[in-house]
């Protein structure tokens, strides 16, 4: 079920179902509750527990640098019924900034390719040569 929530019982309703544990290792400490989609591609902040799942420090960098993608997250935290921002075609790949995941591998830019946090994400895992200069996420 896909509910809206506030910021505190998404995080705590997203650490009880993943048993205060990284869903990826189940590590206990250093623990966040994760957007798999970022939040800031839902009009309403994207605080679904469909959309969360709790990792750890170094997981949780992984997946925003999109080295872990949005599926292995999902499949970790044991989510049926993915959700994505309206915008976006649910029967498409996504990596976690909202850019289209080829077949191929190779990605089309979305919405928040150009956002800061996204250009730092993308740039620190070194996965920018994978955007071709004119493909953009029909969007």
């Amino acid at each position: 079920m896909n509910v809206l929530l506030d910021r505190d019982r998404f995080r705590e309703t997203a650490l009880k179902r993943d048993g205060y544990r990284c869903v990826l290792c189940g590590r206990q400490e250093g623990l966040s509750v994760h957007h798999i989609i970022e939040r800031k591609l839902f009009v309403d902040g994207g605080y679904y527990i469909n959309n969360a799942a709790t990792l750890c420090e170094q997981h949780h960098l992984e997946a925003e640098k999109t080295v872990l993608t949005v599926e292995a997250v999902r499949n970790s935290a044991k989510i049926i019924g993915a959700i994505v921002p309206p915008q976006l075609d649910a029967s498409r790949r996504y990596d976690k900034w909202g850019n289209e995941v080829l077949p191929d591998g190779t990605r089309l830019k979305g919405p928040m390719f150009s956002d800061d946090n996204c250009q730092k994400a993308l740039k620190a895992a070194g996965l920018l040569h994978l955007f071709s200069a004119a493909g953009y996420a029909n969007i």
